[in-house]
């Protein structure tokens, strides 16, 4: 009789130790409470674990990363919050090239699970509409399916001259498949047909957006909505919008007069001859600090140091010896001790 009370007292507990898995069909809004404010949207297609279900709604927890500098203070029964305006995208990984999960509305409670670098490992519990969840396989718990131990790789896909997919050979039969597209962000929309941007609601075109194109809208007034897009121009086609940008400034300017040209915007063709490092016979640039050594702009035959941030030294070091580039940089020192040479701080660079 001990026996059979323990295993009964056993089956009440494991329902609430054990929650199920299951798959987001479309967008959806997650609700602070069933008919609640909303805290968050995630994408169709996610999975997560999922729990107890009352009058239409499914409760649902959600885990991910998000940027550390967003988590705010206590809310309400929470140790955290989203903080500052606007949404906050929630990621599979501590990185921005992490898939995007879903996104937090700001003010949300939140609890931090732990932190990596610039990043916060986050959890909340919330509900969903029932109709929308479905049954899934076992997931990791930040909204990504579990990888079966059994599955065989995929087969990588080849092309045929025609540009189709050629089928597999050996034992599989199916064809190759394509890798999926990249997810939409949460709430994104599609341009119906071909419009036009425009800097403010009523204000001249600066851009036209083609039919099909997908945007995420960050703020509504009046009948517009503000969105964002992400695309790739070529740099070519760009110059600085910095109002110090001169288009015919030369590096003999620079020389001639050091002290009116400094922090003026420029974008040069010029030759690199390599990526070096300062030493202390360069007093314009920081000790130890990386530098590529140019020869330009044009046909100036003068020497150039372009001091490389951070966020650029792999692509220097990428760059052959004496290769061609266009660079965008801002001017720190027009005539430099003691070679007299000006030191740039680049901004961008791209072979040409």
């Amino acid at each position: 009789m001990q026996v059979l009370r323990s295993l009964l007292f056993l089956a009440v507990l494991l329902p609430s130790g054990l929650a199920a898995q299951s798959r987001l069909t479309r967008d959806t809004e997650i609700r602070a409470v069933p008919d609640g404010n909303i805290i968050a949207t995630v994408q169709s297609g996610t999975s997560w674990r999922t729990g107890t279900a009352r009058s239409g709604f499914t409760q649902i927890t959600l885990e991910g990363w998000i940027d550390a500098s967003r988590v705010g203070a206590r809310r309400d029964t929470f140790p955290a919050s989203i903080g500052g305006a606007g949404t906050l995208r929630l990621r599979a990984d501590p990185s921005l090239n992490g898939r995007i999960l879903g996104v937090f509305e700001a003010g949300a409670g939140i609890r931090v699970l732990e932190r990596k670098d610039n990043w916060a490992r986050v959890r909340r519990d919330g509900w969903v509409l029932s109709s929308t969840v479905v049954a899934a396989p076992a997931s990791t718990g930040s909204g990504r399916p579990a990888a079966s131990k059994s599955a065989a790789p995929r087969p990588t896909p080849t092309k045929a001259a025609s540009g189709s997919a050629t089928k597999a050979t050996g034992a599989s039969s199916e064809a190759a498949a394509e890798p999926p597209p990249q997810a939409n962000p949460a709430g994104s929309v599609r341009a119906d047909s071909t419009t036009t941007l425009s800097a403010a609601p009523g204000a001249a075109a600066v851009a036209t957006l083609a039919a099909g194109a997908v945007v995420e809208p960050v703020a509504r007034d009046r009948g517009w909505v503000r969105v964002r897009l992400e695309a790739w121009v070529p740099e070519s086609a760009l110059v600085p919008a910095d109002s110090s940008y001169a288009a015919t400034l030369t590096a003999a300017d620079l020389r001639l007069d050091p002290q009116s040209h400094r922090g003026r915007t420029v974008r040069w063709n010029v030759q690199v001859v390599g990526l070096q490092r300062a030493d202390g016979l360069r007093p314009a640039l920081t000790v130890d600090e990386p530098y590529l050594l140019a020869m330009g702009p044009g046909g100036e035959n003068a020497i150039l140091y372009l001091a490389v941030p951070a966020t650029l030294l792999d692509q220097a070091r990428a760059l052959p010896t004496m290769s061609d580039v266009t660079i965008t940089a801002r001017v720190r020192n027009g005539r430099s001790e003691p070679t007299g040479a000006p030191v740039l701080d680049l901004l961008s660079v791209v072979r040409r």
